[in-house]
């Protein structure tokens, strides 16, 4: 196979999984909603955020020197120095979560007035699935092997769709313990033999050995990014909890719906965080500023370049979307949010992909601030207008103000030390091309917020075109550049050769 061979389908698997990861909720909303109800599928999502809370915050940063030099480590003891230390650490605070799970579990949702029952069991499974998929998958990720990432990745998602519609179609009740046994298992069924058999067998298992100085040094840098974490997870989950304490379960899981749908618009920037920091830390690492500073400057603008045409898109035709893949009830309650989300996903994209610039750069305190200020934004600003304004819009739009709040300042602060430039004109061309495609999408009597048909065939028909007729304005107006094929062909060198 040849150099450029490969490249592609390094980008096709890599694209193909965080296309699958973005859509995974699209797929599952609609079966837990039509078979369930709007009330399962909410207190499922508040679970579901304490599990990956509980994941997120395991290892407290002592996974910073494992991810930010495993990429440098080429030999198995390089590799088992690195990994056995943050694994162990992290085995045993999941330990300790488990049974705080085990013992605590039916108090998780004594705030939001849910008595839904289920069994902890269930929660607990689905932390240590969470354990076993993420070290594996940022093993891989980091020794620069994506095929195996994607791999994992992927199958995990295909065995949780296909295990979710079996259960539907032997016609069995997929009640919320059922829904958390099939998240949970889904997850270890693949993680855990590919680290035990796997990643274990390859780099051999020692008694982990901390040399303290450097293990708190390292963990000072890393501590940021779990304090970036659980900020983040405040922004993006403490809006569900305040509704489901000012509003209801059932009101969460419409506004989730919205949030599922707009979501798919930060695919590419996890594509690239995914794949970014490894292929910036060699960069940065060989004194090779200038070129990691082009790559995160292409990459932001073709971000920019897909995020224009879907927010407007959002706005006219996803509240038929939304009511295609659940009912006309949320396409309606969401029809406003849904478009407001997607501006927020907008610049949280931005965030994202300024997050892979100071995990490299070794900034990790900006993008704590960065989400600092959007958590402050979000729960003051939802705190003090929801109680007043009982609708999903509210969330939604104060979503807005704090990922731009975040954004703002972390660009200000990484430019001084990392140049980051913007192409106008590119983004010119971008909007004029949006503007075409809105008014075909007018035309063909599709207005903003509006319910027009829950026609699968004719919604289908009506999206590609509109896709269609901007790329190709877009193109015929200049809009692609060559440095953006050499960006994508960049992304995936190291991994070639």
């Amino acid at each position: 196979m040849s150099i450029g061979q490969s490249i592609a389908k390094q980008i096709l698997l890599g694209g193909l999984t965080q296309f699958l990861v973005s859509f995974r909720g699209l797929i599952i909303m609609p079966i837990i909603v039509k078979t369930a109800g709007d009330s399962t599928f909410g207190t499922y999502v508040l679970l579901s955020s304490v599990v990956v809370f509980l994941s997120g915050i395991s290892s407290f940063g002592t996974n910073y020197a494992f991810r930010r030099e495993l990429p440098a480590a080429d030999t198995s003891h390089q590799r088992r120095a690195l990994l056995i230390p943050s694994l162990t650490f992290r085995i045993a605070s999941t330990a300790i979560f488990s049974i705080l799970l085990y013992f605590g579990a039916q108090h998780l949702l004594v705030l939001t007035e849910e008595s839904m029952p289920f069994s902890p069991g269930y929660l607990i499974l689905w932390l240590l699935g969470l354990t076993a998929q993420e070290t594996a998958t940022d093993y891989y990720r980091y020794t620069s092997r994506f095929g195996t990432f994607n791999l994992l990745t992927i199958g995990q998602i295909y065995i949780h769709i296909g295990a979710t519609i079996g259960v539907v179609l032997w016609r069995h009740e997929l009640s919320l313990d059922m829904l958390l046994l099939l998240h949970g298992g889904s997850l270890l069924i693949l993680a855990l033999p590919t680290l035990l058999f796997g990643i274990l067998r390859e780099t051999g298992v020692s008694k982990p050995i901390y040399h303290l100085p450097k293990f708190w040094r390292d963990t000072s840098l890393g501590l940021p990014l779990t304090g970036e974490f659980i900020i983040d997870f405040l922004v993006a989950f403490g809006d569900r909890y305040l509704i489901g304490l000012f509003l209801s379960a059932a009101a969460v899981g419409q506004y989730q719906a919205s949030y599922a749908l707009a979501g798919l618009l930060v695919f590419f920037p996890k594509l690239l965080g995914t794949i970014l920091p490894p292929t910036l830390c060699r960069l940065w690492d060989e004194n090779k500023p200038q070129q990691a500073e082009k790559l995160v400057s292409h990459a932001l603008r073709l971000f920019l370049v897909l995020a224009i045409p879907f927010c407007v898109g959002a706005l006219i035709v996803g509240p038929s979307i939304l009511a295609t893949l659940t009912t006309r009830e949320i396409a309606y309650s969401g029809r406003w949010a849904l478009a407001l989300i997607a501006l927020a996903m907008l610049f949280y994209g931005i965030v994202i992909i300024l997050s892979s610039v100071t995990f490299v750069t070794r900034q990790t305190s900006v993008i704590f601030a960065a989400n600092l200020i959007a958590m402050v934004m979000n729960l003051g600003l939802n705190l003090a207008l929801i109680s007043s304004f009982p609708t999903i819009t509210i969330p939604a739009a104060v979503s807005i103000a704090a990922y731009a709040s975040a954004a703002a300042y972390a660009l200000i602060k990484v430019r001084p030390s990392f140049q980051i430039s913007f192409p106008w004109p590119s983004l010119i061309r971008s909007l004029f091309a949006t503007l075409i495609m809105t008014v075909g999408l007018v035309w063909c009597n599709y207005m903003p917020g509006s319910v027009e048909t829950t026609d699968i065939i004719s919604l289908t028909v009506t999206i590609a075109g509109a896709i269609g007729s901007y790329f190709a304005v877009f193109l015929l107006i200049g809009g692609l550049q060559a440095s953006d094929i050499t960006l994508l062909a960049g992304l995936f060198r190291r991994q070639s050769k």
